[in-house]
């Protein structure tokens, strides 16, 4: 916030603990604290969110089964293993803290009927971040949980693309657009940097900042990048889990599990216990379009005959 005694000066603000969503949602769960700082430490940054979005994952959920347990932690341990691939945890003296929205996401854009950003709303639990996940909305780089499973619209992919080639165009007119397409890995001047590496690094910030969003995220992005699009995500996941040096991860499977059924059993118990109709609806849509695939099936077969 600027400081109060010179709050013209903007160079000088006043900067408190660090406030996110993800550590309120986390707090509200254990009923206690999280214990945040003022961070000056990318690493010390990163171990707080790791250590979140481990802890979401040990609290118990309903019904959980067991394909969706070996689901989360394996996605949990890939997710570990590709932070430092895709995050510098040294300190770098010319890589700042930024002032970061946290929910970017299309409804909190204000714009004119031509489409000129007005203004940006919701700005709860904003923050300093390091630069080094600093990145674009999850709605343009394609790592929305909300907008993964549209079928209408502009396609995700040509969101991006649109979004890269005005980026690409703007760095020729400033210093400032220059140094966020060398940020975001869009003039390819690093060797060592994958030629898509914001797209690569978007889906790994969106699980931190929203552990919820793991699944959702993980295997149709980082999943597809590590084994391929064709792969069999069961067939992988069980191989991991068979391997004698991943008995230590197996074993959570049964605590995690254990520890549903307890939970599971309290909410009946209580009459707490609110069914998932998702799965449901499902079914009941896959039967009607099933119907009606057979029902248009028949009426032109009977044209046909006629």
């Amino acid at each position: 916030m600027p400081n109060p005694d010179n709050p013209d000066d903007e160079s000088n603000p006043v900067l408190g603990p660090f406030l996110s969503m993800t550590v309120n949602e986390l707090e509200r769960k254990l009923e206690r604290p999280v214990l945040t700082e003022t961070f000056t430490s990318v690493k010390r940054f990163m171990d707080l969110h790791c250590h979140i979005l481990s802890q979401t994952f040990q609290l118990p959920v309903e019904e959980l089964d067991r394909r969706q347990a070996k689901m989360e932690l394996f996605a949990l341990e890939s997710v570990s293993k590709e932070i430092p691939k895709h995050i510098q945890l040294q300190e770098v003296p010319e890589r700042p803290y930024i002032l970061a929205h946290p929910d970017l996401r299309c409804g909190n854009i204000m714009v004119d009927d031509d489409f000129h950003i007005l203004g940006i709303i919701d700005w709860e639990f904003t923050s300093t971040i390091p630069q080094q996940i600093y990145i674009p909305p999850p709605w343009i780089t394609g790592h929305d949980p909300d907008t993964l499973l549209m079928v209408t619209g502009v396609p995700r992919d040509q969101i991006w693309l649109e979004f890269r080639r005005v980026l690409e165009e703007l760095h020729k007119t400033s210093s400032g657009w220059t140094q966020l397409c060398q940020d975001w890995g869009l003039l390819h001047q690093d060797d060592t940097q994958s030629q898509d590496f914001l797209l690569e690094l978007s889906p790994i910030v969106q699980i931190l900042r929203h552990p919820s969003s793991l699944i959702d995220v993980y295997y149709p992005s980082i999943f597809q990048r590590l084994f391929g699009s064709e792969t069999r995500r069961d067939a992988v996941v069980n191989e991991f889990f068979e391997q004698s040096k991943n008995q230590a991860i197996a074993e959570q499977i049964e605590l995690h599990i254990q520890k549903s059924e307890r939970y599971t059993e309290y909410l009946r118990n209580n009459n707490l216990l609110i069914p998932y109709e998702r799965p449901q609806q499902i079914q009941e849509f896959l039967k009607r379009a099933k119907a009606l695939l057979q029902a248009g099936e028949a009426r032109h077969g009977k044209e046909i005959e006629e």
